[in-house]
């Protein structure tokens, strides 16, 4: 079967960190634009004037108080040579103004989805690096989504990528003509950083999946899975050989979506008995009801939002799946301080952002 691919479109470069010529080392500019990375800003201020340098950074929103820095031409020069530098010269002041990768809007948009802070931060390491990442979900989860998102961590990048099935990516080479391992080998032809596959659909494509991350690739692969524990359930049943699963896995993601209570009318009630008990709420817990306006059309709801639980994989996790650890050490161990499912819909309850309703299906599986 011929196999027909998309080229991709050029992509701007992310500012790289420039080096002092013949020192090896990093200059004062990468310095500065990997503090700024580190620090998830997405701008730096440097003013340079008679006096020396002034650098703030715009973290969260806010700019950091000015401190100083030594001045020199090659510092300004280095500054005004990057991608996304702004520069203004009033009198013997020079003012630029560096723009960042946008990782921290990228982040932002994983957070709009329903991630909390704590899961990116998790998440980040292993979207940085290659491996396994695995999204679970059934039909209707909203896992279609999740997946377009952490695909557009990548923009503005450098890497690679190349997507298998209905994930529409800017950029991406678009592998068409064919499907599951086949397609996986046709996109490793490619020289991809990233292959994503909108869908594994059995045991060869899973196993052509495993053994490209074992290659160094980051693989992002949607799976047809209720929680995260089951999706690795689901790739021993493909027989996915336990040490490649163990060696190659960097993250399970699963998800489901629920209903999100309209903020301009919702209305807080003591939650009943019997969803207390479900719920594990002490007697008399407060929490939110629809009621309906007209900024939500009567419903009471404002769209949905995504529950998420992951398995990030660790040392302890990686001995447990090449040993063939039952499910509930699995959950017991990778669950211990973070949430699952039923948690993460248990502390939207309490943040009324949903109703106790919402969060009992979810718990119910």
């Amino acid at each position: 079967m011929e196999m027909e691919t998309k080229a991709p479109a050029p992509v701007a470069d992310p500012p790289q960190p420039p080096h002092s010529p013949g020192s090896g080392g990093e200059s004062p500019v990468g310095a500065l634009i990997a503090e700024g990375l580190r620090r998830r800003a997405s701008h730096i201020h440097v003013e340079i004037g008679p006096a020396g340098a002034m650098v703030r950074m715009r973290i969260a929103g806010q700019l950091t108080e000015p401190r100083h820095h030594h001045a020199d031409p090659v510092l300004a020069a280095n500054f005004r040579g990057l991608p996304g530098a702004s520069v203004l010269v009033q009198g013997e002041t020079e003012r630029i103004v560096l723009r960042l990768d946008g990782g921290e809007r990228r982040e932002q948009a994983l957070e709009a989805i329903g991630m909390s802070r704590a899961l990116v931060d998790a998440l980040l390491p292993a979207l940085r690096g290659g491996g396994l990442m695995l999204v679970a979900g059934p039909a209707g989860s909203g896992r279609s989504t999740t997946m377009a998102t952490l695909l557009r961590h990548f923009a503005g990048s450098t890497r690679h990528i190349a997507t298998i099935g209905a994930l529409p990516v800017e950029g991406a080479t678009r592998i068409e003509g064919c499907a599951g391992a086949a397609a996986v080998h046709a996109a490793l032809e490619q020289d991809p950083d990233v292959i994503a596959l909108d869908g594994l659909d059995g045991r060869e494509a899973a196993a052509a999946a495993a053994e490209a991350a074992e290659s160094g690739h980051l693989v992002l692969a949607a799976i047809d899975a209720p929680d995260a524990v089951s999706a690795i359930r689901r790739m021993r049943d493909w027989r996915v050989e336990p040490f490649r699963l163990a060696s190659t896995i960097a993250a399970v993601l699963a998800q489901r979506l629920v209903q999100r209570l309209c903020p301009e009318c919702r209305r807080p009630v003591q939650a009943q008995g019997s969803v207390s008990a479900l719920l594990g709420f002490d007697s008399g817990t407060i929490v939110f009801a629809p009621t309906g306006c007209e900024s939500c059309n009567g419903t009471g709801f404002a769209g949905e939002t995504g529950v998420f639980e992951a398995i990030v994989a660790d040392g302890a996790i990686r001995r447990l799946i090449n040993d063939g650890g039952d499910e509930a050490i699995l959950a017991r161990h990778a669950f211990l301080r973070a949430p699952n499912l039923g948690s993460a819909a248990r502390a939207l309850v309490r943040e009324g952002l949903t109703t106790p309703e919402e969060a009992v299906r979810i718990s119910r599986g």
